[in-house]
């Protein structure tokens, strides 16, 4: 599941428009409208702020393989893991 897809089907399951959750957020319209495409040049940071209006993160994982290289019975592409834990300002 790509991430834009996450986002759409969670802001649907909450019941927010796509405005709502740009506002809700503190992002554009037009970065919710491009995030559920699935656009590639969406910033990090804003992708941030979406998750955490749903009430998700994007939690990273340092892992010393390269970075194509999959895990061992991994099939499928590296995504990144959505968590609903929600850090406090001083865990950054």
């Amino acid at each position: 599941m790509e991430v834009g897809d996450f986002v759409r089907g969670e802001r649907k399951r909450q019941g927010l428009t796509q405005q709502q959750l740009a506002t809700k957020s503190g992002v554009g319209l037009n970065f919710v409208y491009q995030l559920e495409k699935n656009k590639p040049s969406v910033q990090l940071d804003s992708l941030n702020q979406v998750l955490r209006a749903l009430g998700y993160c994007v939690s990273v994982q340092r892992d010393f393989r390269p970075w194509d290289a999959p895990k061992t019975g991994d099939i499928g592409t590296l995504r990144p893991k959505l968590s609903s834990h929600i850090p406090e300002m001083d865990e950054f």
